[in-house]
């Protein structure tokens, strides 16, 4: 991966329960991508994929455990009202 490739999140989004959980992070697009694919027909009915552009690497190992993964999802997923972070385990 290069220094001018963007790092991505893949953000797991229940519109229905109004929550999500953070399944990956610094990922680069194709990784993202291929996150996506795997694992889209996994998700539960009202449930979908969303993925954000991060602005560095983040140091958290565990994306779930990550918290600059949620300030990256409330500042720019966009989603009202504001949804609950939920640990998943995989």
């Amino acid at each position: 991966m290069t220094d001018k490739e963007q790092l991505k999140l893949v953000v797991a989004y229940d519109r229905n329960r109004n929550e999500y959980s953070i399944p990956a992070h610094n990922q680069s697009s194709e990784e993202a991508d291929g996150y996506v694919a795997k694992w889209s027909q996994h998700l539960r009915p009202d449930c979908s994929f969303i993925v954000l552009a991060q602005t560095k690497r983040h140091r958290t190992e565990e994306a779930q455990d990550c918290r600059a993964c949620r300030e990256t999802v409330a500042r720019t997923a966009h989603l009202e009202p504001q949804p609950k972070f939920i640990r998943r385990s995989e």
